[in-house]
């Protein structure tokens, strides 16, 4: 076993979840930017907004976990190219509902077919049951985390140092 496979074996998971997904964005980036005309994390807005239209600014943060500046980015962009439109809410003009125009929504439809190939790639190595396996892992780890109970157990680790 190579030292680099040593190390990330006895890695904690919360490192190999993230050198995993670097390695997958970075591998796949290109493709969605050569194809698509964006990045993997403009494709992960667009499919909020068009799987929620309406859906608003903080929510996209809650969801995405990406902090206020990085998805203000994100935003613009989709924006500036025209694949998304915001309605500002007629209660409170500081509120936005954002949607997907004809021309997001295509292109929406083509990064989902090449997201959905290539996440295939990525889990090839998985039998289909390990992948079910992994996925329900993966989501009932995230529910965890985002409980208030995870956090004050987090919390009390602060304390207890």
């Amino acid at each position: 076993m190579a030292a680099q496979d040593i190390s990330q074996h006895h890695a904690a998971l919360t490192h190999r979840l993230e050198v995993l997904a670097h390695e997958a964005i970075n591998a796949t980036d290109p493709l969605f930017q050569h194809r698509i005309g964006c990045d993997i994390r403009e494709y992960r807005v667009l499919k909020m907004v068009q799987e929620n239209p309406g859906i608003e600014f903080n929510e996209i943060m809650r969801i995405t976990g990406l902090d206020r500046s990085l998805v203000s980015r994100l935003l613009r962009s989709l924006m500036d190219k025209e694949w998304i439109y915001r309605v500002n809410n007629p209660k409170d003009a500081r509120r936005f509902g954002l949607h997907t125009n004809a021309l997001g929504h295509q292109k929406y439809t083509e990064a989902k077919a090449l997201s959905e190939a290539a996440e295939a790639i990525l889990l090839k190595t998985l039998n289909p049951s390990e992948q079910d396996e992994l996925n329900q892992t993966l989501g009932k780890i995230l529910s965890w985390v985002r409980t208030d109970e995870y956090r004050a157990l987090v919390g009390e680790l602060e304390k207890s140092s």
